[in-house]
């Protein structure tokens, strides 16, 4: 009995090598794993330099996508993508990337939109709040994305742009024969001139330098991009006029954004909006605290009340100047903008 027992186990043992040796003599090769679902790349571009309040958000937004999963996002701030215009149309061509604009450049796409960055638009940061709920503000999204742009928020608070030179400005009148780096569009380059100065466009990257070989006299900035980019080491005056309210147009291409799924539509809508609305609160302690250290810690002298009335008179007709508008009619804009946002 015990014989025949070993006897079938040897018989089965043939059998089953003889089946494998019929299969090659290898074991049958496991299910290949699934691969990993493949991410998506996005570059978010900035031009101001690291330490600035925009760059932070940049880099924040960045890291909140990621952290979402199914995204990889990086930030690349100091103008490292090229300008602004270069970054806007490289999304428009289709490219994953984000372009922190603002409403003087897309009214080049959109001119009635532009009347968000005229000079004096505006006197207090609160009152942008309600802005994106506004039906002007829904017509010009729509506008703009016929024309190849998605504007994922318009909340992201630069600050105010101020005179920075190396004499005290505290009328428009100092600013005669000020060569002043500016943007290089209607708006900027229209208002700066209406206020005494000589308009010169120049990229952000290379103004450090330009003002160290007098090439220009200074430029119009916010207080953080002052500080990250070192301008108070060129130049030891700034005058707070907040001739300009600059927010940053947040923006991207609507062939790339259309390729995404839905999900990731609203992830990255959402979350543009709330990455820049929490960053509101470090922008104005950053204006603060810079201005301080530039004061205090590089000797920059600081005109805390120059003239605006006068400078705000000087810029007044440019809201029915359809050279500066692109056709548009600002000051019937403004009226309804302010009518909207109950200003």
């Amino acid at each position: 009995m015990k014989s025949r027992r070993i006897i079938g186990l040897t018989v089965a043992a043939m059998l089953a090598l003889s089946m494998l040796a019929a299969c090659g003599g290898k074991e049958a090769a496991p299910a290949a794993a699934a691969a990993p679902a493949a991410l998506t790349k996005l570059t978010i571009c900035g031009t101001n330099g690291v330490g600035d309040t925009q760059s932070m958000a940049h880099e924040e937004f960045a890291k909140r996508l990621n952290d979402l999963g199914g995204w990889d996002v990086v930030a690349k701030v100091s103008s490292e993508m090229g300008s602004t215009d270069d970054v806007t149309e490289q999304a428009m061509d289709g490219a994953p990337v984000i372009a922190a604009s603002d409403p003087s450049r897309l009214a080049a796409y959109v001119p009635e939109f532009g009347v968000l960055m005229m000079p004096f638009l505006l006197s207090d940061y609160s009152q942008l709040d309600n802005l994106m709920d506004t039906p002007l503000y829904k017509d010009w999204t729509e506008k703009l994305r016929g024309q190849g742009l998605i504007l994922l928020t318009n909340n992201c608070l630069t600050g105010w742009r101020n005179w920075v030179t190396n004499k005290p400005i505290k009328k428009p009148a100092d600013l005669k024969g000020l060569k002043i780096r500016t943007m290089g569009n209607p708006i900027a380059i229209n208002s700066v001139n209406a206020m005494g100065a000589i308009a010169t466009p120049m990229n952000q990257n290379e103004c450090y330098n330009a003002i160290s070989t007098k090439v220009i006299d200074g430029g119009e900035w916010q207080l953080p991009t002052v500080y990250s980019s070192k301008f108070y080491e060129v130049c030891k005056n700034i005058s707070l006029s907040r001739h300009f309210l600059l927010t940053g147009s947040i923006v991207c291409g609507s062939a790339w954004y259309d390729s995404l799924s839905k999900e990731q539509q609203t992830q990255l809508s959402e979350t543009a909006v709330k990455t820049y609305k929490d960053n509101q609160t470090i922008v104005i302690e950053y204006e603060k605290k810079y201005l301080d250290e530039m004061r205090d810690s590089f000797g920059v002298a600081v005109e805390e009340n120059p003239d605006r009335d006068a400078f705000k008179a000087a810029t007044a007709h440019l809201y029915a100047d359809k050279a500066t508008t692109g056709g548009a009619d600002y000051e019937v804009l403004r009226t309804e903008l302010y009518k909207q946002l109950g200003i």
